[in-house]
């Protein structure tokens, strides 16, 4: 890992900053709740990626191959969830209060357990760049801090983009308009993960 780090960094800025379920739903909650709303989701988005990164790292790809039915339990739950999240966000523009509700810290924790571009990227991201002859820990520390300062700073940078665009989309009709392309890219990109 430290000699392919600047490889590996460059894969975690890709893998981190494109489109997924994680940067879209912080978007899309930006754009309607604003970025300090968005803070405890983003949080447990961010937490919940260091667990599932560091799970990875201990070995979860093994459990996948060792019996395929969890892999198949983990991607419909995973689908679930995006659905769920995509509803959410479709319906923050209708509610009838000034103010809708923000994700919950909760809700952003479960995001990449379920999320399956997560899974693909952390599994294939250690079996490419980690060296069995290495230090574990060292290797395991530089893994899962490299993805987290990833994670933390794209998610943070794609709620922030969302809440711009309320600055700017001042009709309630282009902005339901862009939460409901906020919420196909979504689905579209975990469909996308689950079945290529």
């Amino acid at each position: 890992m430290q000699e392919n780090f600047w490889a590996f960094l460059i894969f975690v800025i890709v893998m981190t900053g494109t489109p997924g379920p994680g940067n879209i739903a912080s978007m899309a909650l930006g754009q309607t709740v604003g970025f300090k709303r968005s803070i405890p989701f983003l949080s447990g988005v961010i937490i919940g990626g260091m667990i599932m990164d560091f799970l990875s790292a201990m070995g979860l790809a093994k459990l996948f191959l060792a019996y395929p039915q969890v892999s198949s339990v983990l991607k419909i739950g995973g689908l679930v969830y995006i659905l769920y999240l995509a509803w959410k966000v479709l319906n923050m523009q209708a509610e009838s209060s000034a103010k809708p509700k923000a994700f919950k810290f909760v809700e952003g924790l479960a995001l990449h357990p379920l999320n399956p571009k997560h899974y693909a990227m952390t599994v294939s991201a250690f079996a490419q760049f980690v060296d069995p002859g290495a230090n574990r820990i060292t290797e395991i520390i530089i893994f899962v801090g490299t993805f987290t300062c990833g994670a933390a700073l794209f998610h943070s940078l794609w709620c922030f983009a969302g809440e711009s665009f309320i600055k700017m989309l001042r009709s309630p009709i282009v902005r339901h308009t862009v939460n409901i392309s906020m919420v196909v890219l979504m689905v579209g990109a975990t469909a996308y993960a689950l079945y290529k």
